[in-house]
């Protein structure tokens, strides 16, 4: 499968149903998380722990959306209202989680303005 393109995705990934395996009707958050580098972020009922995984490869991450089966849902506000309620990740989505990232958020939150 080739994965769909950057627009697709958008800046906060995709939610979708799963339609294939044991995981059939969970809901799924699939993201671009570093480049080459994905999110599947599986629904879970309490106790299950977290279902979460992260293919190395755009080929790998494309197998996997095939595998599961997933449908996509339409981007509407009930789906940002569902992504939400089940996952509450996309507001974290757009920050740069990496060290460099973090750093320049604590040097901005200590000085109270951005470094150069």
């Amino acid at each position: 499968m080739v994965l769909p393109n950057a627009e697709f995705w958008g800046d906060n990934g995709r939610v979708g149903v799963i339609s294939h395996g044991d995981w059939t009707n969970r809901l799924i958050l699939v993201y671009p998380d570093a480049p080459g580098i994905w999110a599947f972020v599986a629904s879970s009922n309490p106790g299950e722990g977290e279902l979460d995984f992260y293919p190395q490869s755009d080929q790998a991450a494309g197998e996997v959306i095939t595998e599961l089966g997933i449908v996509w849902l339409a981007r509407s506000a009930e789906e940002e209202r569902l992504e939400e309620i089940v996952f509450g990740l996309r507001e974290h989505l757009s920050e740069d989680n990496s060290l460099r990232g973090m750093l320049r958020q604590g040097l901005k939150k200590l000085f109270g303005r951005p470094l150069s």
